[in-house]
């Protein structure tokens, strides 16, 4: 269990605040990149707890600022792109998407204040289908150039769902591993949604053996199952500075998932998906629909806690689920998160063995928060481009042999990869 001030550090993300500070001293995730199209509409934002709002001007670069208007503070989201920037409805303010102020229209000529004005902006760059936003101090660094994000466009897809939570419970969901062979569990012979795989017969339905390792960029994560043949079936998923994860999936050395727990605000997070094959493209029509199938037109999944997540416990009866939530594993994830509490009160829990990712993780955070607040450079933040940040990083899940464990498997897996570049 945490102590309340602990839970707090952790947990609370506004300006000023230590892990607030932490988060934003890297690139965020902020929207879809479909979601701001050519031509798209203003999308008002919150963010970190913080108002803004994503356009593009009328040459089609992006910006991000904040949403009241510096004059009367009327929402800039309603404004009309014109001019080189975006336009107040209320007296014209005009801002372009440095937070530059260009016009005062009501403003006799001799009497317009444009210089002295600088409106909150944030630097803001399209990448893997997302539009990410850098709200820290200083000279943005960049962003890892993760496959999930760098691959061929038919290979990868990204979606954003919003949780009605704390970002740090959508997180700890995505990196434990001990979850999946009860919340997750399917029924043998049924078919993954996102892989096609019998997940049932490649892991077996025991709790895996888990094990990590530290890691630059995080945290490795080792999750062994005892398979319904007889074989060792490993995972390696992994936590990644500062809100991501990449749980590998039945698909195996084919690609895996990258995740981002953005928070809107200590209530509640935007959880960005990356789905990524790396030798063939996805069937995106198939997660298409599926995806549209379980989230709603507000972004947030249709089984919510104002439905209690339409459990149909005869459906648990027959054996068809085993939460009787059906069998989307995001929805089942938002349940187990949502339902904790928007904050979950982390000196009230009861930590065992198969938490030591949790536990580990949470260490790692606590240090990386304490190091920034002390004036430390944050984790795994990259500024230069000849860097290879990748050099030991592994995502995969497959069959291993007999003597190998999770760390024996990603040395000798690393050491081939390296070889190879």
């Amino acid at each position: 269990m945490l102590s309340k001030a602990r839970n707090d550090l952790l947990t609370q993300t506004g300006p000023g605040t230590p892990c607030g500070e932490f988060l934003r001293s890297y690139w965020q995730p902020v929207a879809a990149a479909e979601e701001m199209p050519l031509d798209g509409d203003p999308l008002p934002l919150r963010i970190m707890s913080e108002d803004l709002v994503l356009f593009r001007d009328d040459k089609g670069e992006l910006g991000l600022i904040g949403r009241s208007c510096p004059h009367r503070a009327t929402d800039l989201s309603y404004g009309r792109v014109e001019d080189g920037g975006l336009r107040c409805l209320y007296h014209g303010w005009l801002f372009d998407r440095h937070g530059n102020c260009l016009d005062q229209p009501a403003e006799p000529a001799g009497r317009k204040f444009c210089e002295r004005l600088k409106h909150k902006a944030y630097p803001v760059q399209e990448k893997g289908g997302a539009i990410w936003a850098y709200m820290g101090k200083g000279e943005p660094p960049l962003i890892p150039d993760f496959e999930f994000l760098m691959g061929p466009e038919p290979n990868r897809l990204t979606f954003r769902v919003i949780q009605m939570c704390n970002w740090l419970q959508g997180l700890e969901s995505s990196t434990d591993p001990a979850h999946t062979t009860f919340l997750h569990r399917r029924p043998p012979g049924t078919p993954s949604q996102r892989s096609g795989a019998d997940v049932a017969a490649l892991r077996g339905n025991d709790p895996p053996e888990i094990d990590i390792e530290q890691t630059p960029y995080g945290m490795r994560i080792f999750a062994l199952h005892n398979s319904a043949n007889g074989r060792k079936y490993l995972r390696v998923n992994n936590y990644v500075y500062p809100n991501g994860a990449t749980p590998s999936t039945s698909a195996g050395e084919m690609g895996y998932q990258g995740r981002v727990y953005v928070p809107i605000d200590d209530h509640s997070h935007c959880r960005f998906e990356f789905f990524y094959r790396h030798s063939q493209p996805l069937d995106k029509e198939r997660l298409i629909k599926n995806h549209h199938e379980n989230i709603g037109p507000d972004k947030r999944h249709i089984r919510r806690a104002e439905n209690r997540y339409l459990q149909d416990r005869n459906e648990m009866r027959r054996g068809e689920s085993f939460g009787g939530m059906g069998l989307h594993f995001p929805s089942q994830d938002a349940f187990a998160i949502e339902t904790q509490g928007v904050i979950q009160d982390r000196t009230q829990e009861h930590l065992g063995s198969s938490d030591a990712v949790i536990i580990g993780m949470r260490r790692a955070l606590l240090k990386a928060i304490e190091d920034v607040k002390n004036g430390a450079p944050a984790p795994w933040v990259i500024r230069d481009p000849n860097d290879n940040p990748f050099a030991d990083f592994l995502c995969t899940s497959g069959f291993i042999e007999d003597h190998e464990d999770g760390p024996s498997f990603c040395r000798r897996m690393l050491a081939q990869k390296n070889a190879a570049e």
